[in-house]
């Protein structure tokens, strides 16, 4: 049997292109090659900064005050249930409060561009806000006196899992005094 592939070190490699012609093909592919990956991956001179600090018409609540309003929500949710009675909730959030600007991506050949919509002009120029995205719920944390019974464990994680949209598994109950 005839081996057909035997490798070549790359000084052969290059002289077998340049004697077939194709060295000059294959550094033009390559300049290009690089030209589009420094188009693609362009920092957007001349596009408007996305602020640092809240937009003007946002909520003007922090994070703790956020969830201590959840945990208070939640706690007076629980002691509907029957059974519960005296109730204490802790919730985990991830991230803080992210603010969502209007925007135009544009995608070609050459990669993606995003560039914020904005009003006014010259210096008086902003991007435009549109809404204001919570943190995450990673986790609750449920103390009442009725948690040791399973029914009311099994209620009180479906009704915080349906409530709130956090999956069963990021959700303890527990029994307290």
């Amino acid at each position: 049997m005839e081996n057909y592939y035997q490798p070549e070190t790359p000084g052969k490699c290059v002289a077998s292109m340049k004697k077939s012609g194709r060295l000059g093909v294959a550094l033009l592919a390559l300049v290009v090659g690089v030209a589009l990956f420094f188009i693609g991956h362009r920092t957007g001179e001349g596009q408007a900064a996305v602020p640092e600090t809240p937009p003007a018409g946002a909520g003007s609540v922090t994070v703790e005050e956020y969830r201590a309003a959840l945990e208070g929500r939640m706690e007076e949710l629980c002691r509907q249930v029957a059974g519960a009675g005296e109730v204490h909730v802790a919730v985990s959030l991830e991230g803080g409060f992210a603010y969502v600007y209007a925007c135009d991506r544009k995608v070609t050949s050459a990669g993606e561009s995003t560039s914020y919509l904005t009003v006014g002009n010259g210096a008086g120029e902003s991007v435009v806000y549109l809404s204001e995205k919570a943190p995450t719920i990673t986790g609750i944390g449920v103390v009442c006196t009725g948690g040791m019974d399973a029914e009311v464990r099994r209620e009180l994680t479906s009704l915080l899992a349906a409530a709130y949209g956090v999956g069963a598994n990021k959700i303890y109950v527990t029994g307290g005094r």
